[in-house]
């Protein structure tokens, strides 16, 4: 118990991990997945309260409240409907244990907390979700167009 206690306090608990596919289904997340609907996970972090999972259609957040509690919030994001924005991959210094990947949500702030030793995999999160960023901005861009030619 006083572990547990003692690691939020030093904000160590909440330090993620990639989940790989075959390890999926073990995860709260996949349950909320619309497989029938065609969703498919493409990237999984798991910490001790929370678990991010990004799927062809959005993102799906259970968000804890610490370590120690067991009570979780699910939210869900469509990239259709909430842009994503301010992507920042933030690197481990030479005492950190953890990378940071930063972005926004519509107007959700998120900053999520992965061990080193997923750098690699988190060098792709980056990538997609610029990726994505930019044909959010494009999308916006076209649609202003078509506004103002109607």
């Amino acid at each position: 118990m006083f572990k547990k206690m003692a690691a939020d306090v030093l904000g160590l608990s909440d330090v993620g991990s990639v989940i790989t596919p075959k390890d999926y289904d073990k995860v709260d997340a996949d349950d909320y997945v619309m497989h029938e609907d065609g969703e498919k996970i493409y990237f999984l972090i798991k910490s001790k309260s929370d678990e991010y999972c990004f799927t062809n259609k959005g993102l799906i957040h259970l968000d804890g409240t610490s370590a120690t509690s067991k009570k979780r919030t699910l939210r869900r994001f469509s990239y259709s409907k909430y842009q994503i924005k301010n992507v920042a991959l933030e690197t481990a210094g030479t005492i950190d244990l953890d990378v940071e990947i930063k972005f926004q949500m519509g107007d959700e702030h998120y900053s999520i907390d992965v061990h080193k030793k997923h750098i690699e995999e988190l060098k792709d999160l980056y990538k997609a979700l610029l990726k994505i960023e930019e044909i959010s901005y494009d999308n916006d861009i076209t649609l202003q167009y078509a506004h103002k030619s109607l």
